[in-house]
């Protein structure tokens, strides 16, 4: 996969965070485990960065999630198949890094593939 322009990192990491508080509060291990997947990635420093941003004001999951879509449609013409797939991909894993994927984990991802696909 080529590298993605580093503005749909950032909206990634505002996703990420959106995924990780669904549940209610964002705990320290979910956090941990989020951020170690996310500096795996291309330009992961900044998803990483707009994910700590996010947790560090405290924002809303509707906020984070709707800075992230922003993000993904100011850059729509760099969303093809392959990159939407592999935004969705990233989503899944960290959801699936702690194990128990809950219904509203579920559901958000759901969310988040139908919404990507629209951009």
């Amino acid at each position: 996969m080529k590298i993605l322009n580093p503005c749909l990192y950032i909206g990634l990491g505002s996703a990420v965070y959106a995924l990780v508080k669904t549940d209610g509060q964002l705990h320290l291990h979910e956090s941990l485990k989020a951020r170690i997947r996310l500096v795996e990635e291309p330009h992961g420093e900044l998803a990483m960065q707009s994910f700590q941003m996010r947790e560090h004001y405290q924002t809303t999951i509707e906020d984070a999630y709707s800075f992230a879509m922003s993000c993904f449609a100011s850059h729509r013409n760099e969303l093809n198949a392959a990159t939407r797939k592999y935004l969705v991909k990233v989503v899944e894993k960290i959801a699936e890094a702690d194990e128990q994927v809950s219904g509203k984990e579920i559901a958000f991802i759901r969310r988040f593939r139908r919404d990507i696909r629209k951009i």
